[in-house]
C-alpha cells in the first residue's frame, strides 16, 4: 500500500512538472520567441499648415519645398477663380502629387508618406502599403532631427502628356484624365523620374485612382 502511494505521488509530481514546463514554454514562446508584429510609431513631425484651399482639403505646410509652394499657389488661384480650368487643375494636381511623394527629405519617417491627400479614398490604403514596401522602405526615422541619410528632393517637374479618357470603377465608366510626367532631382539617388497617373472627377474634385511608371 505504501509503495502504491509512493508511485502515485511520483506520478503526480511528474504530471505537475510537465504542466509547469508546458506553461513556462508557452510563456517563453509568447514573449520571447514569437515574431513581433511591427507597429507603426506615431508620426511626430511638427509640420504646420500655412495655407489651404477651401472645399478641397488641399494644404500647404511650412516644411514643403519652394517648388511645391509655387505649384500649390497655381492650384489655389485656379480653383478659387470664377471659372476653373479643369485640364490645368488635373495637370497641377498631378505635379503636386509627385513632388510631395518623391520629396522624401522633409518626411519624418517611412510612415510619413507624401501625396496621400490627392488619392481617391478607394485607392489610398493599397497605394500606401505599396509605397511603404518599396520607395519609403529604407527611410530612416528623423524624429530627433539627427538623420544623416541622403534622400531625394524634386527639383523640376513637367507634364509630358495629358489626355481625357475613361476609367471603369465597379460597374460605372467615368470620365478621367491620364497624365504622364517627368521630373528631376537636386541629387540623383536612383529614384523614379517618370510616371503615368489616372484621375477621375467626383462632384467638383479630381482624385488619383492609379499610379505607375510611364515607360
Amino acid at each position: 500500500m505504501a509503495k502504491m502511494k509512493k508511485k502515485y505521488k511520483i506520478t503526480l509530481i511528474i504530471i505537475a512538472t510537465f504542466i509547469i514546463v508546458c506553461i513556462l514554454g508557452f510563456i517563453l514562446f509568447l514573449f520571447v520567441l514569437k515574431p513581433q508584429k511591427e507597429e507603426e510609431p506615431p508620426i511626430t513631425n511638427t509640420a504646420t499648415i500655412t495655407n489651404k484651399i477651401e472645399g478641397y482639403d488641399y494644404t500647404l505646410d511650412d516644411r514643403d519645398t519652394t517648388l511645391f509652394e509655387e505649384l500649390f499657389k497655381e492650384l489655389k488661384e485656379n480653383l478659387e477663380s470664377s471659372e476653373v480650368n479643369e485640364e490645368e487643375y488635373a495637370s497641377t494636381l498631378a505635379k503636386l502629387f509627385i513632388v510631395d511623394l518623391f520629396t522624401i527629405d522633409n518626411k519624418t519617417s517611412k510612415y510619413d508618406i507624401g501625396g496621400l491627400e490627392y488619392l481617391h479614398a478607394d485607392a489610398k490604403e493599397s497605394f500606401r502599403s505599396k509605397i511603404l514596401d518599396t520607395i519609403y522602405k529604407t527611410v530612416e526615422d528623423n524624429s530627433d532631427k539627427e538623420r544623416k541619410q541622403s534622400l531625394p528632393i524634386v527639383k523640376t517637374i513637367e507634364v509630358t502628356n495629358i489626355e481625357k479618357t475613361t476609367y471603369k470603377k465597379e460597374n460605372n465608366t467615368q470620365e478621367a484624365y491620364e497624365i504622364e510626367l517627368s521630373w528631376t532631382y537636386e541629387k540623383d539617388l536612383g529614384y523614379d523620374n517618370d510616371a503615368k497617373i489616372t484621375m477621375i472627377k467626383e462632384e467638383n474634385k479630381l482624385s488619383i485612382v492609379s499610379y505607375s511608371k510611364a515607360k
